[in-house]
């Protein structure tokens, strides 16, 4: 059960860091408003949250045939939590500013997704009892692999309007 929890929060964490950067990056290439950048990541929590859950859940099912435990169910159940309050966690400038700025020049989601990645790569090389570095540079790599390219193609749609 708690290798199943365990699965679910570190997969939710880590989906979600780096969907709603790359979301957010590509969005704020346009001129958007705050209530759409709202819109879009209430969406994104929700339908992301929901389809990663059940796809984890399915997975599981499908991994071991004969398995007849609650363990899928925990790993869904803790994927959705997860994924839901990280992707809402983005939001949280909004509570202080109704200004894009800090989205705009991406501080806050730099920020806020390298914190979050930090604490999930110590405690996974905690657990493995490895080294941190091994998991954070990779996960730097893709966090701004998926911003360069969801920032480009932002531009590179935007520039056709």
């Amino acid at each position: 059960m708690i290798d199943d929890i365990r699965q679910g929060l570190f997969f939710g964490l880590n989906s979600g860091v780096i969907t709603t950067s790359g979301l957010i990056s590509g969005l704020i290439q346009t001129n958007i408003s705050i209530l759409f950048l709202i819109i879009s990541v209430i969406s994104l929590a929700i339908s992301d949250s929901i389809s990663e859950g059940y796809g984890m859940y399915l997975s599981k099912k499908a991994q071991n045939i004969t398995d007849n435990s609650n363990g899928p169910l925990y790993a869904l159940i803790s994927l959705i939590v997860m994924k839901f309050l990280i992707v809402i966690s983005f939001l949280i400038p909004l509570l202080f500013t109704k200004k894009l700025k800090v989205f705009k020049n991406m501080t806050w989601v730099l920020g806020w997704g390298v914190f979050l990645l930090i604490i999930l790569d110590y405690q996974l090389s905690a657990m493995r009892n490895e080294s941190f570095w091994s998991y954070f540079f990779p996960h730097i790599g893709v966090l701004l692999f998926v911003i360069f390219l969801t920032k480009y193609f932002g531009n590179l749609i935007n520039k056709l309007k």
